[in-house]
């Protein structure tokens, strides 16, 4: 008896260490949401938990087990659908630390076949800005389940800032972060801090009905201590759990993957496609570009709270899934509220023979959905309602119908009434006139609504067309090239594109030109929209195509280093393809062909200059803040005129030497290219609208503000500053001795040469293209797609 005694004791001394080796926890339903467990309260079985190398469930009690592992820094729980973590998802493994239960409450808003979510990224900053109020408004309107941040919070006092002003608590949903390459700072090691503030680096979660891995950027500012073996070991683990029905969602600060979708580290790697994948979402970029490929949506978007490096808006992701994948993507832009304007009738309407009133109304809010735009018109000397008409949708910002009126001259109101979907209402009446003949300098002849935005997109006129080309920066469906009838703006026919077209069309003996952000070429007759042919890249990457490209002599040139070419328009044959530099961001300036010279720019890198014969290099330039490439370059008697950061410069063509240059406090990052006239050198500004410069000394001549822009596109601008942002995107275009262009505030402006305002048109949206003449008439097109001809 004594030795079985002995016995027993001695294995009970050998199984002890092995308990101790292990961390128990359980998962349980916290009803009362007190993050403590209760005797009440139900455990939840079959529940996965890690601790970031071994994966488990927990067994029909609620109950897991895992061995312990001194590497691991966490343990974190799988949500399932239909619940949320009453604190966190994930438990620091503390020396002190010793209850390892999660606790979960259900979640009121998920749906089992149906989920939305909202992105953010690159956000990068300590200081408060109406984005954060826009985001958490937006989710609890819209009833979105979680907000997932893809990365660039942004060193420590970013780090900090967020953490304690976008979290779960205070955004009223769960609010998940991914680490991105300037979240790795200086510590014990790169992702200390992270971990810190906001828990692992990489983990899953099931919502809907989706399950999300998130993972952390493979390098960045400095090292972590995680490796992509690591990682993709744990996450052969995880997916392993997963039901394979459900849409896998991936979520990191860079797209990595390649074409197949395959993560690969040193010995490990997975093949993503084998586990349902639907989506990527990441940010790092701070561009706006959206491509499916092999089925799989891969989403990039710029920071809410700032313009993007290649002048990409300032915007939020809203995604819908449903059971099936990705059922909606929708860029939302930050920082409007209750933003009304009517377009169309003007405030001094010439009336024409048309027995119909064309109604057009710019409406846009970033937190609340509209559900119906009404217009109210009536006398206005007597208050007579002469009529009340609802309007229909077309795009993001546009409602648009037509109202039975008859040739009546007079002064009118229009009450325009906005009707959220949350029950609330937003009111703005506006006055117009009708008159035989119109008195104001510029005269609007018509609008035309197409549906998407236009970005870069200048209208093009052709004979008796007006060509026209928009874009989608969400799922994807409204991006198109359109032949409208420049003197109705009746659309004559309208061709799909693969993505959206950012930047101008080119025409050439009967032949439209056009390429996408994907590079996708296009030559189409411009007579019936039929496509003549098409060059495509084998698959999309990074950078995107952004830049305006170029036609000179029958040869089109677009893209951009590699995937720059020179192509014959009549046969669609590549001249030449590839050339260096490699590198940098997209840049939404122009290409421009001067003297055999094709001048192109690569942001962040350098202004180059090919032979366009060859595509040799002949010289590039990035010193003084040139490599900084937002805008195109002015040629004139062998010289170009250009900017970098904050500085105009005059090179020499043939060898690119600067031969003068002036460094201003300006800021430069736009689309815009310079505009000599007479001796004027005209430039607009991120910030402070037109500027004119003399053209011998580059001193200043006159300054022109502009509004507070609408959107932010210029790199960085931001409203968080507290500062006016007057953003003018849009080249200047001189028409008859007067200067004209569009701004970000949503005016055309028309001045003289002293830079003294003559008329000012609101079109209620941005515009960041230029303007273009055609005899007496000019024709305008805005980022709501709204595409206006004026007489002058």
């Amino acid at each position: 008896m004594i030795k079985l005694t002995q016995l027993i004791t001695c294995l009970l001394l050998l199984i002890s260490p092995l308990f101790a080796q292990q961390r128990t926890g359980r998962v349980f339903e916290d009803q009362n949401a007190n993050n403590q467990f209760e005797q009440n309260e139900k455990q939840l079985a079959g529940i996965v938990v890690s601790d970031g190398y071994d994966v488990v469930k927990t067994d029909n009690t609620g109950t897991y087990t895992l061995p312990h592992n001194p590497s691991a820094r966490f343990l974190f729980v799988t949500i399932p659908s239909g619940y949320k973590a009453t604190k966190t998802h994930y438990i620091p493994l503390l020396a002190e630390q010793k209850n390892l239960d999660f606790a979960l409450t259900k979640d009121a808003v998920q749906q089992t076949d149906f989920l939305r979510f909202i992105q953010i990224t690159d956000t990068e900053t300590p200081l408060y800005g109406p984005w954060i109020d826009n985001v958490r408004n937006y989710a609890q309107q819209q009833k979105a389940s979680l907000i997932m941040h893809t990365g660039d919070i942004c060193y420590e006092p970013g780090m900090l800032f967020h953490a304690k002003q976008v979290n779960s608590e205070l955004m009223g949903r769960p609010t998940y972060y991914t680490v991105g390459n300037h979240d790795l700072v200086k510590g014990e090691y790169g992702e200390k801090l992270f971990e810190d503030l906001f828990g692992p680096t990489y983990y899953s979660f099931d919502a809907g009905p989706a399950h999300f891995v998130v993972t952390p950027m493979p390098n960045g500012d400095y090292k972590p201590s995680y490796t992509a073996d690591q990682i993709i070991a744990w996450l052969k683990k995880d997916l392993a759990t997963m039901d394979r029905s459900k849409p896998l969602i991936f979520i990191n600060h860079d797209f990595f993957a390649g074409p197949d979708f395959i993560l690969e580290g040193e010995k490990e790697q997975i093949d993503l496609m084998q586990f349902n994948l639907k989506a990527w979402f990441y940010g790092h970029w701070h561009n706006n570009f959206v491509f499916k490929q092999k089925g799989v949506y891969v989403v990039c978007s710029n920071a809410p709270n700032k313009g993007g490096i290649d002048n990409s808006t300032a915007q939020f992701v809203v995604v819908d899934i449903d059971k099936q994948g990705i059922k909606d993507i929708k860029p939302i832009y930050t920082n409007l509220r209750d933003h009304i304007q009517l377009v169309h009738p003007t405030a001094d309407q010439q009336i024409n023979t048309l027995e119909t009133l064309p109604i057009l109304v710019s409406a846009y809010d970033s937190e609340r959905k509209i559900q119906k735009v009404a217009v109210e018109i009536s006398a206005h000397e007597t208050g007579k309602r002469l009529a009340n008409v609802q309007l229909s949708p077309s795009g993001d910002w546009l409602w648009q119908a037509k109202v039975p009126f008859g040739k009546q001259k007079g002064q009118y109101d229009a009450l325009i009434t906005i009707h959220y979907e949350n029950g609330e209402q937003a009111l703005k009446r506006q006055s117009f006139n009708l008159a035989g003949h119109a008195e104001s300098t510029m005269k609007l002849q018509w609008s035309a609504a197409v549906n998407g935005n236009i970005w870069k997109t200048s209208p093009l006129i052709v004979g008796d067309k007006l060509f026209v080309a928009t874009m989608d920066d969400g799922i994807g469906i409204n991006h198109s090239i359109i032949a409208l009838d420049k003197r109705t703006g009746k659309t004559l026919w309208s061709l799909p594109t693969i993505n959206s077209i950012k930047h101008k069309l080119r025409y050439s003996d009967g032949i439209l030109l056009a390429t996408d952000v994907e590079t996708n070429v296009y030559a189409i007759d411009a007579n019936t929209g039929k496509i003549l042919w098409t060059k495509k890249p084998s698959n999309p990457s990074l950078p995107t195509f952004v830049s305006g490209p170029a036609l000179d002599n029958g040869i089109y040139y677009a893209g951009l280093g590699k995937r720059m070419s020179a192509i014959d328009i009549h046969t669609g044959k590549v001249l030449w393809e590839g050339v260096d530099p490699s590198g940098g961001e997209a840049t939404p300036a122009e290409l421009s062909v001067v003297d055999q010279t094709l001048l192109a720019g690569y942001n962040w890198n350098a202004l180059c200059a090919y032979d366009i014969q060859t595509g040799k290099l002949l010289w590039k330039r990035q010193e003084d803040g040139l490599r900084f490439r937002s805008g195109g370059v002015t040629a004139k008697d062998g010289y170009l005129y250009t900017t970098g950061l904050n500085g105009i410069f005059k090179l020499n063509l043939k060898t690119g030497e600067i031969a003068q240059k002036s460094i201003k406090t300006d800021d430069f990052k736009v689309m815009a290219s310079p505009k000599i006239v007479e001796d004027l050198l005209v430039m607009p500004t991120s910030t402070n609208g037109i500027k004119a410069y003399d053209p011998q000394t580059l001193e200043e001549k006159w300054h022109f503000s502009t509004g507070e822009a609408l959107v932010y596109t210029s790199p960085y601008s931001s409203p968080d500053q507290h500062k006016l942002v007057g953003t003018v995107e849009s080249s200047v275009t001189e028409v008859q001795g007067k200067l004209f262009f569009g701004a970000s505030d949503g005016y055309v402006y028309m001045l003289n040469k002293q830079g003294k305002l003559l008329s000012k048109f609101n079109l209620g949206a941005p515009i960041f293209s230029e303007i273009t003449v055609d005899g007496d008439f000019i024709y305008i097109a805005d980022f709501a797609g709204n595409v206006s001809c004026f007489k002058f």
